[in-house]
């Protein structure tokens, strides 16, 4: 006979810097089930990811994990000048994201992403994560009003 799968014990993310933790790790190694996992199941969550759409919603943002993990690119990310903003029940955090492509010594790519996390009844966990492409040194003075 055979045995069914085991389901997955859902993780208790303690802190915010818990689920951030477990977000990047789960990206790093394409493991779908353990990036949900730091996501609240709400429709309410969104996700932008550099150059996409606004995806809202648990299945639109497990769709749009579900297609960038499909590449065969091994990714690893140095996380670097993390900004945190923390209350009682929300978090939010700011970091620059170094993103490395197989085995290259330097980073391909670095985003600024906004990470933002809700305590929930079965702890903190991932409602928005948004990262774009940082400037590069040269544009970032800015030229005028942005709005």
């Amino acid at each position: 006979m055979p045995s069914m799968p085991k389901a997955r014990t859902p993780t208790i993310f303690t802190s915010p810097q818990d689920a951030a933790v477990a977000f990047y790790q789960a990206f790093e190694s394409k493991d779908i089930d353990a990036m949900m996992a730091s996501w609240a199941e709400d429709e309410d969550i969104v996700c932008v990811h550099p150059g996409g759409p606004r995806l809202v919603g648990y299945d639109a943002v497990r769709t749009g994990w579900e297609h960038i993990f499909s590449s065969d690119a091994k990714v690893s990310f140095r996380i670097e000048e993390i900004v945190v903003v923390e209350t009682v029940g929300m978090a939010l955090q700011s970091a620059f994201e170094h993103l490395s492509v197989g085995d290259e010594p330097k980073p391909r790519a670095t985003a600024i992403a906004t990470n933002v996390f809700l305590r929930t009844p079965s702890g903190w966990r991932m409602v928005m994560h948004h990262a774009s492409a940082a400037p590069t040194l040269a544009s970032v003075a800015p030229a005028g009003p942005l709005h």
